[in-house]
């Protein structure tokens, strides 16, 4: 690692321009839900500016070896507020590429304690597998309209070494300040779900070494990490019997809950999720401080809004835990009532329609001179036709399904 000297903040300083983050309007109502604080870095209002400032030989390191989690010293200025001798790295499973990396920004990597905004870390997501780039901040908006707390999310035009790099997604990392902020606690156990083929959330055994680092990977009290509440919780979906199924799972889930989150997952017509097309996917898992109890956080849904035409009960019956919720009449009714709600109330162009127009407008010139991107203009604006005609008829396409 080539530790990144003072010379070149100053640089970032000199090249910011006044550095105010381009755009208009006001934040979208609904941003951050349940009583939690919105922060400006990831306000929708505006397209943002980050400047990244790093020894030219590292960023060509750093794409050439693109698919190792090396970090770099840099500095960033995020709208003219700039932290220094940050960590920089390529992150991203599919979506890796070494033409326009996707970045993790580790603000304490090199200066201990060094946060910013309260966030130790922060994705700089490149959007390569959404040729529209705002699926996932429309799916989000879906989910927090449901009551289901998502990470805040935000574009931004993204320049290195004052070259221009394209248009990327600020997005929050589910990490203690979103905790805090959204659960009002952070004591608990926190997982990011590593994706493991074709898993259907199957007892893997007893031992929680089967679970833990993989395919759950935690991300809070990783030196004093007590799993086994998340064996239990897994033992006891296989394990229960189907009749009074959801009253047993009580005591390790709110039912309800959990299926308006599938719920919103389909109505999304989102298939690489928790009822993926290839096992569970794509959440965070996070069970409450002192507490038996788990919650679902969504986390990439880049792939949702795959059709206007979406099986209301799809994949349902390849996951353990919703095909026996689903085997209960009643917890059926809970689950199709809150499809339902989804599109009644989120997942519709009288919801979703006004932000798709105002990321749109906010982004376009910038994407249109996005050179890094790897599909065309074109491409761009059919994606957004495409996206606008799924949201129009996923009401309708549910209305006809459910009795």
């Amino acid at each position: 690692m080539r530790r990144f000297q003072w010379i070149a903040f100053a640089v970032l300083v000199s090249s910011c321009g006044d550095g105010s983050p381009t755009g208009s309007g006001t934040d979208t109502p609904g941003d951050v839900g349940s009583g939690g604080r919105a922060d400006p870095m990831f306000s929708q209002a505006v397209l943002h500016e980050v400047r990244l400032v790093m020894d030219p030989r590292d960023w060509q390191a750093l794409r050439d070896n693109f698919r190792e989690n090396q970090y770099y010293a840099a500095n960033i200025s995020i709208d003219r507020e700039t932290a220094t001798q940050v960590g920089v790295r390529s992150r991203g499973d599919g979506s890796r590429d070494a033409n326009k990396p996707g970045l993790k920004i580790d603000f304490n990597k090199f200066v201990k304690s060094q946060e910013f905004h309260g966030y130790k870390t922060l994705v700089v997501d490149n959007v390569t597998q959404d040729r529209s780039l705002v699926r996932e901040r429309l799916a989000y908006a879906a989910y927090e309209a449901m009551g289901i707390a998502s990470p805040q999310i935000a574009h931004a035009r993204l320049t290195v070494n004052d070259q221009y790099w394209g248009v990327y997604a600020l997005i929050e990392p589910i990490s203690k300040p979103f905790l805090m902020n959204r659960f009002r606690e952070e004591s608990g156990n926190l997982f990011d779900y590593e994706y493991r083929f074709n898993w259907d959330f199957s007892f893997l055994g007893s031992n929680p070494d089967e679970y833990v680092p993989e395919p759950f990977q935690p991300e809070t009290n990783e030196d004093k990490l007590d799993a086994r509440g998340l064996v239990e919780f897994v033992r006891t979906v296989n394990d229960a019997r189907e009749a009074g199924f959801a009253a047993t799972l009580a005591p390790f889930l709110d039912v309800d809950r959990f299926l308006a989150y599938v719920a919103t997952e389909n109505a999304l017509a989102e298939r690489d999720g928790f009822v993926g097309d290839y096992g569970v996917n794509n959440f965070y898992l996070y069970q409450y401080g002192h507490s038996t109890r788990f919650v679902l956080i969504p986390w990439d849904k880049d792939t949702a809004f795959i059709g206007g035409q979406w099986p209301l009960m799809y994949n349902l019956e390849d996951n353990v835990l919703t095909r026996k919720l689903m085997a209960d009449p009643a917890k059926q009714k809970v689950y199709r009532d809150a499809v339902v709600q989804a599109v009644r109330t989120a997942v519709n162009s009288r919801f979703l329609g006004p932000r798709l127009d105002q990321a749109y407008q906010q982004i376009r010139a910038a994407v249109l001179a996005d050179t890094k991107k790897p599909y065309t203009n074109d491409d761009f604006e059919r994606e957004i036709q495409f996206l606008r005609a799924v949201i129009a008829d996923r009401e309708p396409d549910v209305t006809r399904q459910a009795p």
